[in-house]
């Protein structure tokens, strides 16, 4: 027998590393992904971490605890909020996301015994659950989950400890730990409580040795009859979704299903782990080579990440230009745009204007960028004013819209960081102190906007201060009123465009002037923008006529003769331009040559930075 397992040694040599070699593979493998994971986000996702925490809202006081606790699952998404809030230091908040993961690997082998061979494997729950929260793109602006980001991260650890808690216990304990998860789980993170009652419930079929049908009778007892038995206690919550609270508030629908699946496999994992079988009970050894083994899978957990890791150029760059505006970087936001490599959406253009208005910059550089209106890629229906248009009705000096859009999200969303912080800038330019102090004392709450709420608070003590702060200095020339009641179908950029082209008020000034010439040239009407070209002018009598402004003027002038051009002073080499533009035209002529797509890229590639480029060839461009 003896020279028998020798030979069985030596077969199996090929096939398997030792367990005892292998005893700290978990521990590596989960600092590796620990450190690619934090790598990753500092590297690709800094400014949507931080993003995501201005898109959220903890405060320390009891009424915000209460009103989380209002519906199953409150303490999760308390503490889920609660965590979210150091991505306002994405280095610092990124560290405690992995650090987090790596407790859920932890529990994971505990709970599920998993040999140190097969240690990839208890990352899958962490690589499924980063998935979960890198997969929402345009969902962080509508979706209606307190602290999504953290909320399935802390529920599954929970459910993890809850399965751990009854493993250990022996006996009749495990009854009362049932019930104890049932009675208390299920009230402070919803479905993660029946989550792990299944799980549990489950190995204790597998590995169980006494009362296996009756725990899991009483688990599955305790999972349909808890939310029942609660009901009544939370009114706020309809029936049907008291099975489901605490799962992310996505539809059950085709829309949507893309974006379960990592959800659902993170669901799956406990309930399927409990019957493979990763140990042979008479000590044998595995067949499959471990190397093999480990190859299938990282490159399963790799699949994972590829797949449900939102990487859209045009959604990361709408949170990048958001990052720089909000710190008046305007420069580094035109950065951004000029590295767009694809179509860019109505929003990442409505910025870039945005960005030249600021710097002056506008009439010259106007369409030396990308132009166009890619769809956001998302299966939602987006709204500009959801994604950017708050930025932008702040920063074009239409307060009312800016402060109404953040109160109607609110209600519909939750408060978030972001709302308040507009509507204490809005307040105070309006002239109502009373109303951003209100805003004030809540951001003074925070643990992270103090000092910023302080600065505003300044300016309610000393309206004074308004003028002399340099985004609101950058503002007020734009803040010119007629008294009229409009509205913007929540279009903002359609809104923004006819606002600022037909509007005639005796107390524009040079830069409102600007702002409503850059207007008429999107929306290419002739009358309008000869209209809002002599307002510029009166207004810039001492400037030179910008490039892009002189020719929208040589085209106009050319193609009606309702205005006579021939003697304004264009630049000698615009003309030049325009005369060899219009000989290339002729040359190039064919049918509906502004959908070609070969003559387009001729076009592009000689006139792609002028105007006229932009007046032929950018059509049926859909504001959203």
């Amino acid at each position: 027998m003896k020279h028998k397992t020798n030979v069985q040694a030596q077969v199996a040599a090929p096939n398997m590393i030792g367990e005892g070699k292998l005893a700290r593979l978990p521990l590596w493998a989960g600092l590796a992904f620990a450190a690619i994971v934090w790598a990753l986000f500092n590297l690709f996702e800094h400014e949507y971490l931080f993003r995501v925490q201005e898109l959220s809202l903890w405060l320390p006081t009891k009424v915000y605890f209460d009103e989380r606790m209002l519906v199953p699952g409150g303490l999760m998404a308390y503490i889920a909020n609660f965590l979210t809030q150091f991505f306002y230091y994405p280095m610092l908040g990124s560290l405690i996301y992995v650090a987090l993961l790596l407790v859920v690997q932890w529990l994971t082998i505990k709970v599920f015994r998993i040999p140190a061979r097969h240690a990839l494997l208890a990352l899958i729950p962490g690589v499924l659950i980063l998935c979960c929260s890198m997969e929402a793109g345009y969902w962080i602006f509508q979706i209606k989950t307190q602290g999504y980001f953290y909320s399935m991260l802390v529920g599954f650890l929970f459910t993890l400890s809850a399965m751990r808690l009854f493993q250990v216990a022996k006996g009749g304990w495990r009854y009362l730990v049932v019930v104890a998860i049932a009675a208390v789980g299920y009230p402070l993170f919803g479905f993660y409580a029946s989550l792990a009652l299944i799980g549990s419930a489950l190995w204790n079929l597998r590995e169980g040795k006494e009362g296996r049908v009756g725990v899991a009778l009483l688990c599955v007892a305790a999972v349909i009859a808890t939310p029942i038995l609660y009901y009544s206690v939370y009114e706020q919550t309809r029936f049907a979704d008291m099975f489901t609270v605490g799962m992310p508030a996505f539809e059950f629908s085709k829309r949507d299903f893309f974006t379960w699946i990592p959800y659902s496999l993170l669901y799956l994992f406990p309930l399927v782990m409990p019957f493979i079988p990763l140990k042979r009970k008479n000590g044998a050894v595995p067949k499959t080579p471990f190397l093999l083994e480990g190859v299938g899978e990282v490159a399963f957990i790799i699949a994972l990440g590829v797949i449900f890791w939102y990487r859209d150029p045009n959604f990361r760059a709408e949170i990048k230009m958001n990052h720089h505006m909000e710190r008046l970087e305007w420069r580094k936001a035109l950065d951004v745009a000029k590295a767009q490599k694809q179509t860019p959406t109505r929003l990442i253009v409505l910025n870039k204007n945005l960005a030249l208005l600021k710097l002056g910059k506008a009439g010259d550089e106007m369409f030396h960028y990308l132009d166009g209106g890619e769809a956001p890629d998302s299966p939602l229906n987006i709204r500009l004013m959801q994604v950017g248009g708050k930025m932008l009705y702040y920063h074009y000096a239409r307060m009312n819209f800016c402060y109404r859009w953040c109160l109607e999200d609110a209600v519909e969303y939750g408060w978030k960081v972001d709302y308040l912080k507009y509507m204490v800038r809005t307040s105070l330019i309006s002239g109502e102190p009373a109303l951003a102090q209100k805003y004030i004392n809540t951001l003074k709450k925070t643990l992270f906007y103090r000092g910023w709420a302080e600065k505003y608070e300044k300016m309610v003590e000393n309206p004074e201060l308004i003028a002399k702060d340099r985004e609101m200095a950058s503002i007020l020339p734009l803040y010119q009123y007629e008294d009229q009641l409009d509205g913007d179908n929540s279009l903002d950029e359609i809104y923004l465009l006819n606002y600022f082209a037909h509007s005639y008020s005796d107390l524009s000034t040079p830069m409102f002037d600007e702002a409503a010439l850059m207007c008429a040239l999107t929306l290419k009407d002739i009358p309008t923008f000869w209209n809002c070209f002599f307002r510029y002018a009166n207004s810039h009598k001492t400037d030179r006529m910008p490039t892009h402004y002189q020719e929208a003027a040589l085209l106009y002038g050319n193609l009606e003769k309702n205005v006579d051009i021939s003697k304004m002073p264009f630049d000698k080499t615009v003309k030049m331009r325009f005369q060899d533009f219009m000989r290339f035209a002729q040359k190039h002529a064919v049918e509906n040559v502004e959908r070609d797509p070969e003559a387009k890229k001729l076009f592009y590639d000689r006139y792609g930075n002028t105007f006229w480029y932009f007046y032929f060839f950018i059509r049926d461009v859909k504001s959203y």
